[in-house]
């Protein structure tokens, strides 16, 4: 593993660190770098990324946001943090680096995915039957939030957090669960595409949408207000926002194919043509672009290089 070229040369001049780094407590940004540099810097779990990463993204997003994990794992109680942002846009690659690098430093951080709490296989072609761009999951009402509210309340009691494992390549790559995983930590972070996202009454504006997708609009929210709880549960919520939403599907189909290089099974192109137009289209984008009880927000260009850190 690799870390590529900076695109501006101090990774701390990106345009709203400073702010950011200064609500998490830290008043000088250089002691900051150097006590990170101590525990290896961008070197710090490399192999986690899972690919090239600039020195700009490690520091701007990846420090950061362990800073704020780090912080989190102090407070008396057990703190849940949110990660969003679409799909392919590097959420679950920060994911496994944070695990990651919280297993070097000794930090007692648990992660998950709400990929994980998808239904098992045949409940979950039961609940995506009928949706008009038929996906095999990743819409709201695709995950058992009976059991995600279990784990996260168990969780918060006992500090062990035990959740299913999701393996999307199973079932020709509708996905299926495959196992369990364990966990403790005083902090745990929750990533998901649409994590933090409200339900919208901006319901058909868009005239591209087809009479199919504007009738099942209605549907998708009602699903998506029974996460609003687990939203109002969250103690910290981080955005990764794309510049234009037709970023993902250039970043879904680099995804598809890290996924056939590990497992030899990839969405045929029809069917990641489908996902990326329901991403497109299930919900206004606008619920999803902007999300208003977002902590942190990371501005990202179509590349994936930070262009700006704001602040709710």
């Amino acid at each position: 593993m690799v870390l590529e070229p900076s695109p501006c040369s101090d990774p701390l001049s990106v345009p709203g660190l400073e702010p950011v780094l200064n609500s998490l407590g830290i008043s000088d940004s250089r002691a900051w770098r150097t006590r990170w540099a101590d525990v290896g810097g961008s070197s710090l779990a490399l192999e986690a990324w899972g690919h090239p990463v600039t020195d700009a993204f490690v520091w701007s997003v990846g420090f950061p946001l362990l800073t704020a994990l780090e912080g989190a794992a102090d407070h008396p109680q057990r703190q849940l943090f949110g990660l969003s942002g679409l799909p392919g846009c590097g959420k679950s690659t920060l994911t496994r680096w944070i695990a990651a690098a919280a297993k070097v430093i000794d930090l007692p951080i648990a992660v998950i995915s709400l990929d994980d709490f998808y239904y098992p296989g045949e409940e979950l072609d039961r609940v995506m039957a009928g949706n008009p761009w038929r996906v095999p999951r990743a819409l709201p009402g695709s995950h058992d939030l009976s059991l995600l509210q279990r784990a996260m309340e168990s969780w918060r009691t006992s500090g062990l957090l035990r959740a299913p494992c999701f393996e999307k390549s199973l079932r020709h790559g509708k996905g299926d669960r495959s196992g369990w995983s364990e966990q403790r930590g005083q902090v745990c972070l929750l990533e998901g595409w649409f994590v933090g996202v409200r339900p919208s009454s901006q319901l058909g504006d868009d005239p591209l949408l087809t009479t199919a997708e504007r009738d099942y609009q209605p549907l998708v929210q009602k699903h998506l207000g029974r996460y609003v709880p687990l939203w109002e549960s969250l103690d910290g919520l981080w955005h990764l926002r794309a510049s234009n939403v037709e970023a993902t599907r250039h970043w879904k189909r680099q995804q598809e194919e890290t996924m056939h290089r590990r497992t030899g099974v990839q969405l045929p192109a029809p069917a990641l043509n489908s996902f990326v137009r329901m991403i497109e289209t299930a919900m206004p984008q606008a619920s999803y672009q902007h999300l208003e009880h977002a902590n942190v927000v990371v501005h990202l260009n179509d590349t994936r290089e930070v262009l700006e850190l704001t602040r709710a």
